[in-house]
C-alpha cells in the first residue's frame, strides 16, 4: 500500500501565500454630521472573493436620542446587528448564524440609521479573509 503526503501538512507556520486575514476598524462620530432614518453609511468595501469571519461595533460614547443602529450590507442592512438604541456603551457583535458570510461579489459593510437621528460615537470593525488569488503549491510525494 502506497503512502501519500503532502509537503507543508501538519507544518508549524503558515505559508505566506496563504489568504491574508486583516482587521479593519472605523471610527465613526455621529455628533459631526447630521443623519435621519434611513441613511446609510459605508464603512467598508469588500472585493470579490473577501470571507468576513466577525464584524461588530462597540459604543464609544452613549447618544441622547433614541435612535437606533444596524449593521449590514447591500444584501441586507441589518445582516449581523439588528436594531440597537445607541444609549448603553458597549459591544454589538453579530450573531453566530450570521458568520462567516463569504462575498461573491463586491459589496460593502454598512451602518443604517434604522430609526431617529443618532448622535453616538462608535468604532464599526470587521475580520476579513482576502480569499483571492490563492496559490498554494503542493507536491505529493511516494513513500
Amino acid at each position: 500500500m502506497a503512502t501519500f503526503s503532502i509537503t507543508g501538512a501538519g507544518s508549524s507556520g503558515y505559508p505566506a501565500n496563504y489568504p491574508n486575514v486583516k482587521v479593519m476598524r472605523q471610527v465613526i462620530d455621529f455628533t459631526k454630521f447630521t443623519v435621519a432614518s434611513g441613511d446609510v453609511i459605508n464603512v467598508f468595501s469588500f472585493p470579490a472573493g473577501t470571507m468576513l469571519l466577525g464584524t461588530g461595533y462597540e459604543i464609544l460614547t452613549v447618544g441622547t436620542g433614541s435612535g437606533t443602529l444596524e449593521l449590514g450590507d447591500g444584501g441586507d442592512p441589518n445582516r449581523f446587528v439588528d436594531t440597537v438604541n445607541q444609549q448603553a456603551a458597549g459591544q454589538k457583535t453579530a450573531l453566530i448564524a450570521a458568520m462567516p458570510h463569504f462575498y461573491a461579489t463586491a459589496d460593502t459593510l454598512d451602518i443604517t440609521v434604522a430609526t431617529a437621528t443618532v448622535n453616538s460615537k462608535i468604532n464599526v470593525w470587521a475580520i476579513i479573509a482576502d480569499c483571492n488569488n490563492v496559490e498554494s503549491e503542493q507536491f505529493v510525494t511516494f513513500a
